[in-house]
C-alpha cells in the first residue's frame, strides 16, 4: 500500500487544443496517429474542471523521489 499523494493537476495558463484537452492527441505534440498513454492531469486557468491528459511519449515528465 502506498501512503504517496495523488499527483496535483498541472494548471495550463494559454489556450489548449480541444483534442490535446479530452485526451484524443497527445498533449505535448499532438500526434493522433501513435499510441496514446495516459500522462496525468491538468487544469485549466480561471477553472476547476480536471482533465486527464495523454502523451505517445515524445515527452516524459520528471520523476521525483
Amino acid at each position: 500500500m502506498t501512503t504517496a499523494e495523488p499527483a496535483t493537476p498541472t494548471l495550463v495558463q494559454g489556450p489548449v487544443s480541444i483534442a490535446r484537452q479530452h485526451g484524443e492527441a497527445c498533449f505535448h505534440c499532438g500526434a493522433v496517429a501513435k499510441k496514446l498513454y495516459a500522462d496525468g492531469c491538468i487544469t485549466l486557468a480561471g477553472s476547476d474542471r480536471v482533465w486527464p491528459i495523454v502523451t505517445c511519449g515524445c515527452h516524459r515528465q520528471a520523476v521525483t523521489s
